[in-house]
């Protein structure tokens, strides 16, 4: 607040009576204000109010939880408290017994004095359980946090009933008050605590205790956490002084602003209910009316919450992400998986829940994702282990993993990248800063897919490649007319059958194939009809060898058939069979039927040194079966 600020409050305080500590009370704020004073002194000025000192203790007993003995001595409840808390506490009792009722007749006195009441419990079990401030202070700011409303009703009783009605919301309030009165109630809030001593930070926290957004505090900072851990205080109070249905249509709002706090469900119930149970405590040792309220956990349950409730907004940056991810959230708390599904869903991701590790080891295997987002403390499998069973797959390994937690030593840290994770993010989760993570995940795992799809071409090229070269090689060793082996497959296959044939000491054999009066078919038929004879003889001799016999076409009208296993007696038995076969066929040429004949030359590879030298062998026994007359198999057999 600056000094115009101040100026024009010393003018506003003129105009009535300000709240403000009296008798006893006021003595002890000035003794404690001087340098010298001591826990004795304070302690003799409060046993002088006996009313006084009697709530003292009972507070200091509700305020500082001690195992065993109670607070019973006004000297023990300074001496735990310390003075500057037990002055604040002086100021807070006071206000209270002097102010519980007054002329503003909008002001509902009792109410205002339950939710401050509220306010400083809320903020005294969260501050203790997040360890990030004094307890018993944060009860104290807690309690003063709206006292400017307080200040307005007292110095301008009719004006401000008006301004009360007329008001739809707190920020429309502020509004109002600005133009009435030059002041909203929290700037007066923030200038009465300036006035009686307090420190800059409570100023400072009661100023934007309604509105945290507006603050200069710096993002995740101690003072920021604070702050927001202040304004969730205020608005649990409110919804345990509302009316039920007003109730209800908070609880949202409520559950999110725990979420973004980082206060998960189950302790956003354990602080309910000691906030009901504190209430109950307070409200009878000051003499105010306080609601009867159910167990918390059934105030949650009863709302309906909803992401339309909700209103959350898209992730910052959002609209200019053009790649979305598949993402899985997993996280036992449900107002956590409804607030940052709804939150990823809005900045175009698509999303699914689970509520522990195990659940989130089914969904992988059936629809693996993308990202994972994981809490690491939950029931039956928890964020380590779902991550470890995760990398135990291989093809899960590209999945990439946040691991959210609170706690962000190198120790926890480490055991979570050495588990698998690939990021964590701490709680609470800061969405500016799970954008960022976010747009890097995107970078990496858009990385890995082009380089996914790279390969899949890559792959796809070879197999295509590999089928073309197949092919080709299928060309270069087929005949194209009968689709037999060619003469270039035939002598690599002979080859290979000679090799197979002197390594196992067994026989092989060769015939040599030729058709008989083939240039008179195509002479006079015509080479259409030539080209039909070749596959009649292709197709007969395919037919009449046997399984292990290779056919191939090694010439215009020639052909060979190598028989493994076959020495060359049994060799002209099958050359007869095929020789036969391909006579018994008919060939129709001019409408009329045309028969065609073969002659054989056969030869084995007994007492010859190279399958050249078989081959040369089997040639001489076709032409010999030729010069014999045709159509019979010269065998070389005595």
């Amino acid at each position: 607040m600056n000094s115009l600020f101040n100026y024009e409050f010393e003018a506003f305080k003129s105009h009535g009576q300000m709240p403000s500590p009296r008798g006893v009370a006021l003595q002890i704020i000035q003794l404690a204000d001087q340098e010298n004073t001591t826990t004795q002194q304070i302690a003799r000025l409060i046993n002088s109010d006996p009313v006084l000192a009697g709530r003292i203790i009972k507070v200091a007993n509700l305020l500082v939880h001690r195992e065993g003995r109670p607070i019973t001595s006004i000297i023990e409840a300074v001496t735990v408290q310390g003075i500057k808390s037990v002055r604040q506490l002086a100021l807070g009792l006071s206000l209270i017994e002097d102010f519980r009722a007054g002329a503003c007749t909008g002001f509902d006195y009792q109410k205002f004095w339950a939710h401050s009441v509220c306010t400083g419990i809320a903020a005294q079990s969260i501050v203790e359980k997040m360890h990030v401030g004094v307890a018993d202070e944060a009860f104290l700011l807690g309690l003063l946090s709206q006292i400017g409303r307080l200040a307005l009703a007292s110095i301008f009783p009719q004006e401000y009933s008006q301004v009360l009605a007329q008001s739809g919301s707190a920020s429309s309030l502020m509004e109002l008050e600005r133009n009435a009165f030059g002041f909203n109630h929290n700037q007066i809030t923030a200038l009465m605590l300036s006035d009686w001593g307090m420190p800059k930070l409570f100023q400072e926290i009661a100023l934007h205790i309604e509105q945290p957004e507006t603050s200069e505090f710096s993002e995740g900072e101690r003072n920021w956490r604070l702050l927001h851990l202040f304004h969730f205080s205020d608005r649990l109070a409110s919804v345990c002084t509302s009316k039920p249905s007003e109730r209800y249509r908070l609880i949202p709002q409520l559950m999110l602003l725990a979420t973004r706090a980082g206060v998960e469900t189950a302790a956003l119930i354990e602080v309910g209910d000691r906030v009901m149970h504190g209430m109950t405590e307070w409200g009878a040792l000051l003499n105010i009316n306080v609601p009867a309220l159910p167990p918390f956990e059934e105030i949650l349950n009863a709302a309906s919450i909803t992401s339309e409730l909700l209103g959350i907004d898209a992730l910052p940056g959002s609209q200019s992400v053009l790649f979305k991810l598949q993402i899985l959230l997993v996280d036992d708390d449900r107002a956590i998986r409804l607030l940052y599904k709804t939150l990823l869903e809005k900045s175009g991701h698509s999303v699914t829940t689970a509520c522990n590790g195990r659940e989130a080891l089914e969904i992988v295997k059936t629809n693996p994702p993308q990202l994972i987002i994981s809490d690491w403390i939950m029931p039956e499998l928890d964020g380590i282990e779902f991550c470890r069973a995760l990398r135990k797959n291989p093809d899960w390994h590209k999945i990439y993993v946040f691991i959210v937690t609170a706690q962000d030593s190198a120790e926890k840290l480490i055991e979570a990248f050495e588990a698998g994770a690939n990021d964590y993010l701490s709680k609470p989760i800061n969405p500016r800063v799970l954008a960022a993570r976010l747009r890097s995940a995107q970078r990496i795992i858009q990385m890995q897919e082009a380089q996914e799809e790279d390969r899949l071409q890559l792959r796809q090229f070879a197999d295509e490649l590999a089928t073309s070269n197949k092919r080709l090689q299928e060309l270069a060793l087929t005949d194209a007319l009968t689709g037999l082996p060619n003469r270039r497959y035939a002598m690599e296959r002979l080859e290979q059958e000679w090799a197979l044939a002197s390594r196992a000491r067994r026989p092989v054999c060769c015939m040599m194939v030729d058709i008989d009066h083939f240039k008179t078919v195509n002479d006079t038929y015509g080479h259409q009809t030539g080209d039909e004879a070749l596959k009649l003889v292709a197709k007969s001799l395919q037919q009449a060898a046997r399984k292990q016999d290779v056919v191939c076409r090694v010439g215009g009208e020639e052909f060979m058939v190598i028989c493994p296993d076959s020495a060359v007696k049994a060799g002209f038995s099958y050359a007869e069979r095929l020789r036969q076969h391909v006579a018994s066929q008919t060939l129709q040429a001019m409408s009329k039927p045309l028969r065609l004949t073969v002659s054989i030359g056969l030869t084995d590879n007994a007492g010859l040194e190279s399958p050249e030298a078989m081959l040369h062998q089997a040639d001489t026994r076709l032409y010999a079966a030729k010069a014999a007359g045709r159509n019979c198999t010269i065998a070389g057999l005595s």
